[in-house]
């Protein structure tokens, strides 16, 4: 007989995002399933969405997807959440609630959660964000063809090309960015494009023509991380986030 439904309340905190347009391209859900050894449970694992805890409360959710899984052992399983979770970038809410509901046959008992850190549920996504033009800082400006000034070039490095799709799981590549262009003392001078108030001050020394040395160069001026999914050596997934792998927006050094 089928045992009653097992509950388990998920919420991920989107930040930085409202001001940017959201076009998701893809979304799974990554949930580790803990089994009894030798044993295979089957069970159904429904997935549900709501803006707010408040509506979870109520009972006031949307089915995003329903799944039949049959678990030899523990492991990892993927769900995948589009096109559904698409309606919700598109709203005010940048906090997700997922509610999770699981029946197990024949009574085996089967944590969705577990509670080391490692098997800790989390979302993969990809997507296109633009920002909107209201938003954009101009040590943020992408480099267009009309000017050789400090700015942010766009690239985007798949990892095939650099031989890492055979250790890192997700994403497949990302947008790396990096800084290119010229830094003329009226440039490098204004608070705007230095890289600090100490280097716009030491740009505007150099420009009155106070003796000082040293050139200014287009630098990095914020990064951001990024979540790899990846092997180990051990042949275990592991998720973690790597420091200072995007580029974000660029200034005078």
């Amino acid at each position: 007989e089928p045992m009653s439904p097992s509950r388990t309340r998920l919420h991920f905190q989107f930040s930085g995002m409202q001001d940017q347009d959201i076009h998701l391209l893809e979304a799974q859900l990554w949930l580790y399933l803990r089994v009894p050894r030798d044993l295979v449970a089957n069970l159904t694992l429904s997935v549900f969405l709501a803006g707010e805890e408040g509506d979870l409360a109520r009972g006031n959710r949307t089915l995003l997807g329903e799944r039949q899984l049959s678990a030899k052992g523990s492991g990892w399983w993927t769900f995948s959440l589009m096109p559904a979770l698409q309606s919700f970038f598109e709203g005010e809410h940048r906090t997700l609630w997922l509610d999770l509901e699981s029946i197990v046959d024949r009574g085996n008992n089967m944590a969705v959660i577990n509670a080391n850190r490692s098997h800790q549920p989390f979302l993969v996504a990809k997507a296109k964000v633009q920002e909107l033009d209201h938003h954009v800082a101009k040590r943020s400006l992408r480099c267009s063809q009309n000017s050789n000034l400090c700015c942010r070039k766009d690239y985007y490095v798949d990892f095939r090309d650099i031989g890492w799709n055979d250790w890192i799981i997700k994403p497949e590549g990302y947008q790396i960015n990096y800084c290119v262009g010229q830094c003329p003392l009226h440039v490098a001078g204004s608070p705007g494009m230095a890289s600090s108030f100490h280097t716009a001050v030491f740009n505007l020394v150099k420009a009155n023509n106070i003796q000082a040395s040293g050139h200014s160069c287009c630098v990095p001026t914020r990064r951001r991380p990024l979540s790899v999914l990846y092997f180990d050596r051990n042949s275990n997934i592991v998720k973690t986030d790597i420091p200072d792998m995007i580029v974000d927006t660029c200034g005078c050094s």
